[in-house]
């Protein structure tokens, strides 16, 4: 399945049942920042300097710059459902930021987050592997290399996370 070819307006793909079983999973963790993001809303201040997970921190701000190609790149393909999950993606690792950077100690939805988006990425890569799908002019190699970067960098999130 070929995509990225320019379509004059919005649309919507066929994704397959890997496809949503990624978006699902993607949406569980999404959710987890989310919820981190509003428990964190009570607490004083930003901790930064004394943060006990700056590292896990400094990897999160690498995923919400990824986040923000995301939705630059799923608006140029006007594809709806993307488009939709690439925003709430995006609020979900802010949210996740925003929560760390407030209650650095709290581990259970960080640590939630993390596997929850792991287990989407490896979905993806099996989804890659089997439905051809490319987009942008990416080969499907191209495709499978940099989902299973981004897979590694969710990894060490998630293992900074545990330390």
């Amino acid at each position: 399945m070929q995509s990225g070819v320019q379509t004059q307006g919005w649309h919507i793909e066929k994704w397959g049942a890997l496809g949503w079983i990624e978006t699902v999973l993607k949406l569980v963790a999404i959710g987890a920042g989310m919820v981190a993001f509003v428990r964190s809303l009570s607490a004083d201040g930003f901790v930064l300097a004394n943060n006990s997970h700056l590292a896990a921190v400094i990897v999160l701000v690498l995923l919400v710059v990824a986040s923000i190609v995301q939705v630059t790149i799923r608006f140029q393909q006007r594809e709806t459902v993307s488009m939709i999950f690439a925003i709430l993606n995006l609020l979900g690792h802010l949210g996740l930021l925003f929560a760390l950077l407030r209650l650095p100690d709290h581990r259970t939805l960080p640590l939630i987050f993390g596997v929850f988006y792991i287990l989407g990425q490896l979905t993806k890569l099996q989804f890659l592997r089997t439905s051809g799908y490319t987009e942008g002019g990416a080969t499907t190699r191209m495709m499978l290399g940099i989902t299973t970067i981004l897979t590694a960098i969710y990894v060490l999130f998630a293992v900074f996370m545990v330390l």
